[in-house]
């Protein structure tokens, strides 16, 4: 008797996840933010290690004057985070207003001990994407995956970097850490603190003013905000644009079906396909939920290597060496379809060029994904493939 209580309990705890995954996603469909962001033109930096970037962002802060605004996915709670957390405080301190946003599951480290400290200094710190009723579990995987900062309204941070020494490589788990974050200056920055703002809107009801002082800018640039609505329809008008080669690097390649045909339908008319991920996996099941993916695109002819050398989670895509797309979107479900992302489109050959080149040097270095690597993994690798397969809506 009672296991049979036990069973039905599961499966009505099943029934309601369902249920409640589908009516959520109806209504996201419905309310879903939409951004929308013609190109402009800016200047822009590279970095792809965390160590430079955070010194630059952090004196770039320490300069501020008139305001600063920060929306991280992730904050953690050690020295790097503590000193990122105390230039803000520093900041605030001074009477520069210092506003800062963190996702409600990838900041839980900010505990209230933190956000009282942060609150005595002056700093305005919020959750963002806080899970609740209706849609519970819906809204539990509906995050903001979004990394933006703006200082003063004339420059501003986005890509793949959080907050943390993992970001750095200081962990013996990842090692070096490769990802790729933008500074940039020019009339781009507004679009940027617009996206910024409206989730501050989201998370606090107060309506703030992007600020005018972005001066002018040199290059194109096109922002790309997404709300898990329109990401499918922008990366599948990529692919579709490719004509000799398309380099792609994700820390997690889980394409829908539709992705997957343009995908293969550029390598019918010819194209240089390169996928690039990384070895190690910081997640469950996203690296064998993408094997079956990977082989499919392998006998048709594409070039797909494990990055190596530390952990890769840079999220870029090259189209014959005239677009990239730097951001925050990683090439699956999750940030198709669940999470609030922010990509940045640059046009100029120069830097792809650079770009092109640095993704080159570490492809040549990464581990063949081909029939020997197919034949001798684990079986607990094969295993999980299977139950990824389950798991794909929420990977």
């Amino acid at each position: 008797m009672i296991a049979l209580i036990i069973i039905m309990a599961i499966f009505l705890f099943i029934l309601l996840f369902v249920v409640d995954f589908k009516m959520g996603r109806k209504h996201h469909q419905k309310i879903a933010r939409k951004l929308s962001f013609e190109q402009t033109t800016g200047d822009y930096s590279l970095f792809k290690n965390g160590s430079p970037m955070y010194e630059k962002l952090f004196q770039d802060i320490h300069q501020a004057s008139v305001q600063v605004d920060i929306f991280f996915y992730l904050i953690d709670n050690d020295y790097i985070s503590q000193n990122f957390l105390q230039v803000l405080k520093n900041k605030a301190s001074e009477g520069v207003p210092v506003r800062l946003l963190a996702d409600r599951l990838g900041g839980y480290r900010i505990n209230k001990q933190i956000r009282q400290e942060l609150a005595d200094a002056g700093v305005e710190f919020h959750f963002a994407e806080k899970p609740g009723f209706p849609y519970f579990f819906y809204r539990l995987h509906r995050r903001n995956h979004r990394k933006i900062a703006v200082i003063d309204g004339k420059i501003a941070f986005v890509g793949g970097f959080n907050i943390g020494k993992n970001y750095i490589g200081e962990t013996s788990k990842f090692g070096d850490w490769r990802d790729y974050h933008l500074r940039l200056t020019g009339p781009v920055v507004k679009e940027l603190q617009e996206v910024l703002f409206d989730d501050w809107y989201l998370s606090t009801g107060e309506t703030l003013t992007p600020l005018d002082n972005q001066g002018s800018g040199n290059e194109k640039v096109r922002v790309v905000a997404t709300d898990g609505v329109g990401l499918e329809d922008e990366i599948d008008e990529m692919i579709q644009r490719a004509e000799q080669e398309l380099l792609i690097g994700t820390p997690y390649f889980i394409p829908t079906n539709r992705l997957l045909s343009s995908l293969e339908k550029a390598l019918e008319r010819g194209v240089d396909l390169h996928i690039m991920i990384p070895m190690k996996s910081d997640h469950p099941f996203v690296k064998e939920a993408g094997i079956p993916y990977l082989d499919y695109l392998y006998r048709r002819g594409a070039k797909i290597g494990f990055f190596d050398a530390g952990f890769y989670h840079a999220k870029v895509i090259i189209i014959d060496g005239q677009l990239a797309d730097l951001g925050t979107a990683n090439f699956d479900r999750r940030s198709l379809f669940l999470n609030k992302e922010v990509n940045t489109f640059i046009y100029e050959q120069v830097f792809i060029g650079d770009l092109r080149k640095m993704y080159f040097e570490d492809f040549k270095d990464a581990v063949p994904f081909d029939d020997d690597w197919l034949k001798n993994r684990s079986i607990g690798t094969r295993i999980n493939e299977k139950i990824a397969i389950i798991l794909r809506p929420f990977l």
